[in-house]
């Protein structure tokens, strides 16, 4: 067997497509084909499904995929320990978040630019959670407990979240400020509920067991999705207080936090005692230190 031909593998799982594997290791799409072929018949195995739309890794083909990811990570770690760079405070740190907390981490993070100048931070941002053993980011924000034992996480606050709706939309409704969080004190207001993935969280299940479904006007896949639907004076809903704080235009209907979720960050284990990637964490947790009260609401 070409250990080599592995990597076509590992790029079509990262991928999805032949072509796009292909392109993202600078070949030809026959070539990569050819380089597959020759993987299974050296393993007397087919690997892939063959379809009129493109070809998709069997269980075979993902059983081959995992060992050439345990490769690529053994190689990638053995280069950076041999070189040196996990020891120096410089070069690429890819920190997942959320489209939430994005704009916030931005700016927390100017202490660590002029303190590191050397450390380039590149925001992986998006609602899914990024597969953190699969290189697609070196660390990551989380508005949750993850559960794989195999990373390490870490706990750097809470995040609390109220309900609040646009100052507009409190004097067309004549809504009487604070109100009380049930259905009662919400009766008659319209109400923007969080749909798909949203629906399960702490505030999703918050709002469907404390608005009317008839009240609902609108349902987010994303809480900047429904925090942009409030400020146009949509309806009110759940919001953590951080993402409103300061915005004249929105009101806070209820003076107490009615549900939290923790935050933590999670690194792989291989990224323990990188520097750069620990300078991150830091700033970061530091940021969520300074910033607590706000976070809190």
């Amino acid at each position: 067997m070409n250990w080599d031909d592995l990597r076509f593998v590992l790029a079509l799982r990262r991928c999805g497509s032949l072509g796009a594997a292909a392109r993202s290791l600078k070949v030809e799409s026959s070539t990569a084909s050819r380089r597959l072929a020759a993987l299974e018949a050296s393993l007397g195995v087919q690997l892939v499904t063959r379809t009129p739309e493109g070809v998709t890794l069997n269980a075979a083909g993902n059983s081959v995929a995992d060992l050439a990811e345990t490769i690529d990570r053994g190689v990638d770690d053995l280069e950076r320990t041999i070189g040196g760079e996990d020891q120096r405070p410089e070069g690429v740190v890819k920190l997942a978040t959320t489209d939430t907390a994005a704009s916030f981490l931005m700016a927390g993070l100017i202490p660590l630019r002029d303190e590191h100048p050397k450390i380039q931070v590149q925001l992986v941002v998006g609602n899914a959670g990024h597969d953190l053993l699969r290189k697609e980011a070196d660390v990551a924000v989380r508005l949750y407990r993850d559960q794989n034992p195999t990373l390490i996480t870490r706990k750097i606050g809470d995040i609390g979240w109220s309900l609040f709706a646009a100052r507009s939309l409190v004097e067309r409704t004549n809504c009487t400020v604070p109100v009380t969080a049930d259905q009662n004190g919400l009766c008659g207001i319209p109400v923007i509920r969080f749909s798909e993935g949203l629906s399960n969280t702490a505030a999703g299940q918050w709002l469907a067991a404390n608005t009317r479904s008839e009240d609902v006007v609108l349902a987010g896949t994303s809480v900047m999705a429904v925090l942009n639907a409030v400020r146009a004076g949509l309806g009110a809903s759940l919001l953590p207080c951080f993402t409103v704080h300061g915005d004249a235009s929105i009101v806070r209907l209820t003076p107490t936090v009615v549900t939290r979720v923790e935050a933590f960050l999670v690194i792989p284990p291989e990224h323990r005692t990188t520097v750069r990637v620990r300078l991150v964490m830091d700033a970061v947790a530091a940021l969520f230190q300074r910033e607590r009260a706000m976070l809190e609401g």
